[in-house]
């Protein structure tokens, strides 16, 4: 689960490659920052109060702490 993040939309200008045809403008989406962000805290977007994914970083350190608690 991938969440796009309102905040970081931009835009792209995209020249034609053949004469004729008008420049046009697309949205670029980009993913939530996650752990970089100051709105992002335990898996929940406090700004936009929806959950995001945890990034793998994350969740390795559980299992590894997880694996120390049974030792």
């Amino acid at each position: 689960m991938i969440k796009i993040c309102p905040d970081l939309t931009s835009k792209e200008e995209v020249v034609p490659m053949t004469v004729g045809r008008g420049t046009f403008t697309r949205p670029v989406l980009h993913e939530c920052l996650q752990n970089q962000c100051v709105a992002y805290k335990f898996g929940k977007c406090l700004k936009y109060d929806n959950n995001t994914e945890y990034s793998e970083s994350l969740d390795e350190k559980k299992e590894i702490e997880e694996l120390k608690g049974e030792l």
